[in-house]
């Protein structure tokens, strides 16, 4: 068991990038077998798989884990990993204590979250394409992205407190992503007035139904891109999109990477 320092990760730091603020983004890249011991680190760190997965164990539990997976690592917390697929690579959000002192924010506020899984993605393929770009605005524009994780939080807490028909909502459009209800429909199946789902929908979900809707389909898409076997035109129609060009635009908004680029990585 041992503790690993700033920016040092079990696999191969393939690329990383250092704010002045306390921001680290760490690229790790895993083709063959590393240490499956317990070991922790030193700084509190979000870690998204971008590619492979791994079966994570914790004092808690375990969890296997598939591209696309998210999870957050608390200051020296316990950890190992096992059967590890290779090759596997991951992105990871790794932050100071003296940065959180500075935003006020908590590791249990970055831990939260977490939870809203779909727009913390999108926030660390930002910041991630910002280390690519990695021009003289860049890790401002870093330091200003990972903030809006506080939004982030912040719905989810009005979420939490909900009443049961925008969690019924949720459940609903979550399992029927790749169409496109509209809010008199939805307004039918749960039995409101549309004029209510309207009304509240930013206040629970923090944006509005189309920019949901929008999230949830460039989520699942993120995983088929990486099967270059499958032409864009065939994703975006499976991901509900009415032509390949509004995809890609839309892919872009949400995770600042052209689809192709995305494919690259």
């Amino acid at each position: 068991m041992y503790e690993l320092q700033k920016e040092t990760y079990l696999g191969n730091s393939k690329n990383s990038f250092t704010t002045e603020h306390g921001i680290s983004v760490v690229e790790t890249e895993y083709r063959q077998k590393v240490y499956e011991g317990w070991h922790s680190h030193h700084n509190a760190h979000i870690t998204y798989f971008l590619k492979g997965g791994t079966t994570e164990k914790r004092r808690s539990g375990s969890e296997t884990l598939g591209a696309g997976s998210l999870l957050f690592y608390h200051s020296d917390e316990l950890h190992l990993n096992k059967n590890t697929l290779f090759p596997s690579r991951n992105i990871n959000i790794e932050v100071s204590a003296h940065l959180l002192q500075e935003l006020n924010f908590s590791e249990a506020l970055i831990e939260k979250s977490v939870h809203n899984t779909i727009y913390t993605k999108f926030l660390i393929l930002k910041i991630f394409k910002e280390t690519l770009t990695a021009d003289a605005y860049s890790a401002d524009t870093i330091t200003m992205l990972f903030s809006q994780l506080s939004d982030c939080n912040h719905h989810s807490e009005h979420f939490h407190k909900s009443p049961l028909w925008v969690k019924n909502l949720k459940e609903f459009l979550n399992d029927c992503w790749n169409i496109n209800p509209t809010l008199n429909e939805l307004a039918q199946i749960l039995q409101l007035n549309p004029i209510t789902i309207s009304k509240h929908f930013p206040r629970y979900f923090g944006c509005t139904f189309g920019e949901y809707m929008r999230r949830l389909k460039i989520e699942r898409s993120l995983v088929l891109i990486q099967d270059q076997s499958i032409p864009l035109t065939e994703i975006a129609l499976e991901c509900g999109f009415s032509d390949q060009s509004h995809f890609i635009r839309t892919f872009k908004t949400q995770t600042g990477f052209l689809p192709k680029q995305f494919q690259k990585l």
